[in-house]
């Protein structure tokens, strides 16, 4: 009677098992071999990632995805207001993270440490009005102190760029500066701002009280001077057309800037270095194959007395066959559970100490663990076919 096809897959799986751990020590060997190389795929890959994600990071802070938005002119090259409804309808597309708001500054305005300077030692400096939370799209840092939000936008308060507090003389918050004969507080200090160079050598002061303070000019200060819009990545042209269309649903012309070198310098690095990742693990997996596959050479040539015993007692080619692939399989499983955990443990060990993000993709480690058995397979093939060719006659003789 033949036997249910269940019972020859555990007894198939029970002397993969013996064969294995028969022999402690190859096994071991055997295993090690593939474990290094999945822990190399993993750890590579992983460090790979972080390195990645650093790179792209820093490309984001140099404005890759900084959408600038600015009135455009029309045919007689006269100015076209941005309309009132713009931050919204940007915000509401899709592809944009963050927008902020700046409104146009007072005409003529002046900077000073104080009224000692003279009114005719200009310092070059520009006012910038913003709505709370305009810096966050642009995506700056504090040297020190903080920004303009809803609760201080309608006081006398400011945030200097790095030059503009260099020629102030402004070391920290706290400090006092004049603007058009008004004391304002400085309540932040900012990093430089490589994607946004123009608020290096500017003052920002709140939307409120620019509106509240200069009452005869509130029109010409409501006016939307700047929308700075930060994006997800992708192609700098399709993103500022998008924007473009959102920000005058009417058709005008509306002046969009993006640093679309930065763009393409980023979409290329992120496919370079994905490339340059999935070579890595393909490579690693490879060496990780060939050692199963030498030791499963090693195991057929010492086994051929059992191959020839088994033969003799009525075991076809095809048994013999799936039992070296089915150890080969096996020890590969036992070698990639250890390679994908050590492979991962070193990966945030190097991201952690390089102070990079820890990148690591948790979904694909199943992946690397079933390309693993599945190189073993492949692996021992070979090794296996080659033991299924021998002949009870061949083998004992051997042996």
């Amino acid at each position: 009677m033949r036997k249910p096809f269940a019972t020859r897959i555990a007894d198939l799986l029970h002397a993969a098992w013996i064969g294995a751990t028969g022999r402690v020590s190859r096994t071991i060997l055997a295993s090690l071999g593939i474990a290094l190389g999945v822990a190399a795929y993993v750890a590579l890959s992983g460090i790979a990632a972080s390195n990645q994600a650093a790179l792209l990071a820093r490309l984001d802070a140099l404005g890759a995805n900084l959408q600038v938005v600015a009135p455009g002119q029309d045919a007689t090259g006269q100015p076209v207001p941005l309309p009132s409804y713009a931050p919204d309808t940007i915000a509401r597309q899709s592809a944009v993270e963050r927008v902020g708001v700046f409104l146009t500054p007072p005409a003529s305005a002046q900077v000073f440490k104080n009224e000692l300077v003279p009114k005719t030692n200009g310092n070059a400096l520009a006012v910038a009005v913003m709505r709370p939370g305009a810096l966050k799209a642009v995506d700056v840092s504090f040297a020190q102190g903080r920004g303009i939000d809803a609760r201080n936008e309608n006081l006398p308060v400011a945030v200097l760029g790095s030059e503009a507090a260099y020629r102030l003389g402004v070391n920290e918050p706290g400090d006092r500066i004049l603007i058009d004969n008004e004391w304002y507080g400085v309540i932040g200090i900012l990093d430089p701002v490589p994607q946004a160079q123009a608020f290096n050598a500017s003052v920002i002061i709140g939307a409120q009280w620019a509106l509240d303070h200069y009452p005869d000019r509130a029109e010409s200060i409501g006016a939307i001077s700047r929308i700075y819009v930060r994006t997800t990545p992708g192609d700098a042209e399709s993103l500022r057309r998008m924007i473009a269309h959102a920000a005058n649903l009417t058709g005008g012309n509306v002046s969009v800037t993006a640093s679309a070198d930065l763009s393409q310098a980023r979409n290329a690095t992120n496919d370079s270095l994905t490339t340059l990742g999935l070579m890595i693990g393909v490579i690693a997996l490879a060496v990780g194959g060939m050692s199963i596959a030498n030791m499963m050479i090693v195991t057929v040539m010492e086994r051929r007395g059992e191959i020839g015993l088994r033969r003799a007692l009525g075991a076809t080619p095809g048994n013999i066959r799936l039992q070296f692939v089915a150890e080969a399989a096996l020890l590969s499983a036992i070698g990639g559970l250890a390679g994908v955990a050590i492979g991962a443990g070193a990966a945030m060990s190097v991201a952690i100490g390089a102070g990079q993000p820890t990148v690591l993709d948790w979904a694909g480690l199943p992946m690397a663990w079933g390309a693993a058995v599945l190189v073993g397979i492949l692996a021992g093939l070979y090794p296996a076919s080659r033991a299924a060719r021998l002949t009870p006659t061949e083998a004992l003789r051997g042996e």
